[in-house]
């Protein structure tokens, strides 16, 4: 999951990394169960059908296959809901004779759980049971062993180690700090810790707290307009991701009235775009920006109805644009409370993060647009 844990914490602190004076802050990053099942196939159920043999044999007599997750929340715990097959069988005369074989559901309700220093999130199994199709409990003594020997702890390897995380954080914010302030940058990543975790019935909300420490109050240094290069990149970002949300807004799981949450999203989106591109080409926006515009009319309703749509992307286009609706919606929130921002909501903030996601999807145009950020 290392894609994930460095994009969702780098999307904390990408708003507030310039702040002007030393403070502890905390920032609410959410992880709602659909883009955590979406990362979860991507990285984890890789074979058909969203499968993972989560064990075998050497002779291919035997195995234990996982496939279908489906996440959700109960009680405070994450519940993962895998379909299950599993052959029990032995090598005999260069054949494999079967002796046990079964299909059913396996459930887990999973803990969500900080460790004594803040830097690792686990998800400890608290509860494993496994049921035929019928609802029956399975009363195979072999088969309960394997489960628990195989597949539990194959779900609850599942973790968020900041330590692992740093590295990757680093590496995406320095496009937007300058170069005497990268000592800072480096203080503030180290400082990263979780302070509190919940998960309900939504998702997983994380409480990431850390010191921001850059002492440079000098104002935000305005980014320049794109240039043709770099507008033809970011439409082509642009137009892939909202071709991908339209072709899914129709199956999107939007829970009420739907026609008009999907025309709703529509109509924001093409609106969304104006807005966006008048932001990042128009050589002067300070007044009646166009960005701060939409967001200050819009945002309120689009973000859920995005994260509802983005969900059903596949895992990588999900995450770049489930992390990109939560970017902008911690810098509208940290802004309304009148936070200093590297990243502000607004034309200029705009231009910055579109020249971060041009060389997070081209690395060839990185240095490029570290020298223009």
């Amino acid at each position: 999951m290392s894609k994930m844990r460095a994009l969702l914490l780098t999307t904390g602190l990408l708003l507030t990394a310039q702040t002007g004076i030393a403070r502890e802050i905390n920032i609410p990053v959410p992880m709602e169960y659909g883009l955590i099942k979406s990362v979860l196939v991507s990285e984890l159920y890789d074979g058909p059908n969203e499968s993972v043999r989560a064990w075998k044999d050497g002779k291919q007599c035997s195995f234990l296959d996982l496939d279908h997750p489906q996440i959700s929340g109960e009680q405070g715990q994450v519940k993962i809901q895998n379909n299950v097959q599993a052959r029990v069988g032995t090598a005999l005369g260069g054949k494999c004779m079967t002796l046990i074989e079964w299909s059913g559901i396996l459930q887990t309700l999973q803990q969500p759980t900080l460790d004594a220093s803040g830097n690792v999130l686990s998800f400890p199994v608290t509860q494993l049971n496994a049921f035929d199709r019928n609802g029956q409990p399975l009363n195979i003594a072999q088969l309960q062993s394997l489960i628990k020997k195989a597949a539990e702890p194959k779900l609850a390897a599942l973790k968020i180690d900041l330590n692992q995380s740093r590295p990757d954080i680093t590496k995406t914010l320095l496009p937007f700090i300058a170069a005497e302030d990268s000592e800072e940058l480096h203080d503030t990543i180290n400082s990263l810790r979780f302070n509190q975790v919940k998960a309900d019935d939504k998702g997983i909300l994380i409480n990431v707290g850390y010191t921001a420490t850059n002492q440079n109050a000098g104002g935000l240094k305005a980014a320049p307009a794109l240039n043709e290069t770099e507008l033809k990149q970011w439409r082509s970002l642009w137009q892939g991701w909202q071709a991908s949300l339209e072709k899914n807004i129709e199956k999107a799981p939007i829970n009420t009235d739907a026609d008009a949450s999907r025309a709703t999203l529509r109509d924001v989106l093409q609106k969304a775009g104006v807005a966006f591109e008048q932001g990042l080409t128009a050589e002067y926006v300070a007044e009646n920006d166009p960005v701060r515009k939409f967001f200050n009319s819009s945002w309120d309703v689009l973000a859920p109805l995005l994260r509802d749509a983005s969900t059903q992307l596949p895992g990588n286009g999900s995450l770049r644009y489930v992390t990109l609706i939560a970017a902008t919606d911690l810098m509208y929130e940290l802004e309304s409370i009148g936070s200093p921002l590297g990243l502000e909501v607004s034309s200029n903030g705009l231009r910055k993060l579109a020249r971060s996601l041009i060389a997070h999807e081209n690395p060839k145009v990185k240095t490029k647009a570290k020298r223009k950020g």
